[in-house]
């Protein structure tokens, strides 16, 4: 026999079982499946599957195209005209026939380049005589002609009268008062006739000219005094917006100053303007 137990004999089973059984299941199982199908299979098609390929094209292709494709039409020859074209970031206006089929119908081909630059405010092209303004002897005057800059046209700096230019260009613009007074002329003193600034000595006479300044008026040499036959003045028409005055100029000689009537003075002549002979006369001669 064995010798005795070395150990206890295990403990007895526990008094109640860990867990207690659940509860009664809380749903009620589903139903059965449904008695008949839904829908019963479609029957057989009703159409047999159409035939196979035909055996052969109807048609087949052309070998080559019988002919080459017609050539773009060409445009009848266009007349010479002035009109824009872009030329780097701006336009320029040239003449030629090459411009678009619709640049006449827009109204964009032009007679002469002065019409083409007028309409698409080019610089460019025959200036129109304008009042603008220039600087004379130190001062700021308005002059009429066409010697201003092209700048002046895109700056808005030139009018159509001498008024609206001095208006325009906050200018005194009037006339200086004309006067007797002593300078220098062919490095002698002398008492001569012309517009004066009002900071200079002037005279409603040449002879209180000469008194006040004898020097200027020197009596050592003998002359003889001419009278000087009246002139007449001419008719004259204004012409390319100048009107018409007496002007200086150098007679035939190219020697001495006389004074002519007429539209046609240069611009520099524009401070030098006057509205009878012998004030002009006398301002550049001898009275």
């Amino acid at each position: 026999p064995t010798p005795l137990p070395t150990k206890k004999p295990s403990p007895g089973p526990t008094p109640k079982p860990s867990k207690q059984p659940t509860p009664l299941p809380t749903k009620k199982p589903s139903p059965g499946p449904t008695p008949k199908p839904s829908k019963q299979p479609t029957p057989n098609p009703t159409k047999k599957p159409s035939p196979g390929p035909t055996s052969k094209p109807s048609k087949q292709p052309t070998k080559f195209p019988t002919k080459s494709p017609t050539r773009k039409p060409t445009l009848p020859p266009q007349d010479v005209k002035w009109y824009p074209r872009s030329s780097g970031s701006g336009k320029e206006c040239v003449q030629g026939g090459d411009y678009p089929p619709s640049f006449p119908l827009n109204g964009w081909v032009y007679e002469t380049e002065t019409d083409c630059c007028k309409a698409w405010q080019l610089n460019c092209g025959d200036k129109d005589v304008k009042w603008y303004p220039a600087s004379s002897n130190g001062q700021n005057v308005c002059v009429e002609g066409t010697g201003y800059s092209w700048s002046f046209v895109s700056n808005g700096w030139l009018f159509n009268s001498e008024e609206s230019c001095c208006d325009g260009m906050n200018l005194d613009c009037t006339p200086l008062p004309e006067k007797w007074y002593p300078t220098v002329v062919n490095g002698e003193k002398a008492c001569i006739f012309g517009e004066v600034e009002s900071y200079l000595t002037s005279f409603d006479s040449k002879g209180e000219c000469c008194a006040a300044y004898p020097l200027a008026c020197p009596t050592t040499t003998t002359t003889t005094t001419t009278t000087r036959p009246a002139v007449v003045t001419p008719p004259c028409q204004p012409s390319g917006g100048k009107g018409c005055h007496w002007w200086p100029t150098l007679d035939d000689e190219m020697e001495n100053v006389k004074c002519v009537y007429s539209s046609d003075w240069p611009i520099e002549a524009a401070d030098m303007l006057y509205s009878d002979h012998d004030t002009c006369y006398c301002a550049f001669n001898d009275c």
